[in-house]
């Protein structure tokens, strides 16, 4: 067993995956595996179920900064693990015998608890720049020191970043904000000059957007849209939620949670008319008489939105006031709360589904397909979101002839 499950044995965590090294050539895995996934076979690799059979090899010239243009299979347990990024990295396990092959010196940088690469630290980040963002997680996630050398290497190689697909670069940085260790993971992308590389959302406030980032829920929507919150309180020309986008190739789910929670991110706030897409203003209108009914509100976003993105909201108000050094719990995080909590603890919570569709309107009113469909319907949403109880068949169908009576 080799690499990183190695190091999580000897610091007793549960490994997350596992790397089984064998003497064998890819083809050779694969006949003892022939169902085996042979995504990144070309690189001896082959996942059998949850685990990677890793042949043993030597790579050279990695030119475009991730994959080697040369491998060499065949070679030495020891030659493997010399081409590998950390020291903690690059130990091998007999299971069987309980014999730890240690060539690189990780087991010594476990006990100092020092994150070192494996040979020169320049070298090994300008073969894959991932790793320096790799280093500051594992610093953290480890509790670890990083090694002078590496630390220098990082100032003289972070520049390289720019170079790497944002899609690839973004899941190093995820498993860096979803973190426990979050607040010290940002503070290190800023103190080592790679936030500007990467993030530099974060130069304007990083120590207000680090504590914010991890006072909040391990969520990705909730603590990207914490991050830009706060940026853009600090910054009105910030390119947001779509310069990630853009950045990171992230999935369109994604950024229209994301730009959502933005929208009406200010904790003393509840809703923001002004910053909603074209075409929704009207979801939002306050209803006369129920301004200040939290529950109303809970309902409606929680209808068009979903109750996990209120939670979200809910969640992203209270860690973006903490973030601005604030105590106790703002406005609209108390609003919001009050309003989820009568939402649970309802015994009506049927309105999700209206229990009229736009067939039996036309039906109902005998009338075709068009905008008054529509409008009938809309009144009948919010009629249902004021009072969940009336979301009867019957008693719809008896508002909406009572509505369509005074508009004929």
């Amino acid at each position: 067993i080799v690499g990183g499950s190695v190091r999580d044995v000897l610091l007793e965590k549960t490994p997350s995956d596992w790397d089984i090294a064998v003497n064998l050539d890819p083809e050779e895995i694969l006949g003892l595996f022939p169902g085996a996934c042979t995504i990144g076979i070309e690189f001896g690799r082959v996942s059998v179920g949850d685990v990677d059979v890793v042949s043993l090899r030597a790579e050279k010239d990695y030119q475009d900064r991730r994959h080697p243009s040369q491998v060499t299979f065949g070679v030495s347990l020891e030659k493997d693990l010399e081409r590998r990024d950390f020291t903690v990295n690059a130990m091998a396990w007999d299971p069987f015998t309980g014999e730890v092959f240690d060539p690189c010196g990780g087991l010594d940088d476990l006990e100092r608890r020092m994150l070192a690469c494996v040979g020169d630290p320049l070298l090994r980040f300008e073969e894959d720049p991932l790793r320096i963002l790799r280093a500051v997680r594992l610093k953290n996630s480890l509790g670890f020191n990083l090694d002078a050398g590496v630390a220098k290497a990082i100032a003289g190689a972070r520049g390289l970043l720019s170079q790497l697909p944002g899609d690839r670069m973004f899941t190093e940085l995820k498993r860096i904000l979803l973190s426990p260790s979050a607040y010290h993971g940002i503070m290190d992308m800023y103190g080592y000059g790679i936030s500007t590389m990467v993030l530099p959302e974060m130069n304007r406030a990083p120590n207000q957007i680090a504590v914010a980032v991890s006072t909040c829920q391990p969520d990705l929507a909730t603590r990207l849209a914490v991050l830009l919150g706060l940026k853009g309180l600090h910054d009105e020309d910030s390119e947001g939620v779509h310069g990630l986008k853009l950045r990171f190739n992230l999935p369109v789910s994604l950024v229209q949670d994301v730009e959502w929670l933005v929208c009406h991110c200010d904790p003393e706030g509840i809703l923001d008319n002004r910053a909603l897409p074209k075409g929704h203003w009207g979801l939002w209108k306050e209803p006369h008489g129920y301004a200040n009914d939290p529950g109303y509100f809970a309902r409606r976003i929680a209808y068009h939105w979903g109750i996990r993105q209120l939670e979200r909201l809910i969640d992203v108000k209270r860690a973006i006031w903490l973030g601005l050094g604030n105590s106790g719990f703002p406005k609209g995080y108390l609003f919001l709360a009050a309003g989820l909590w009568a939402l649970t603890q309802s015994d009506c919570q049927d309105f999700m589904d209206i229990a009229i569709n736009g067939n039996e309107i036309m039906q109902l009113l005998d009338i075709e397909q068009g905008q008054v469909v529509g409008e009938a319907f809309e009144y009948l949403e919010d009629i249902v979101l004021q009072n969940p109880e009336k979301n009867r068949k019957q008693t719809l169908s008896q508002i909406l002839l009572g509505w369509w009576g005074k508009r004929t």
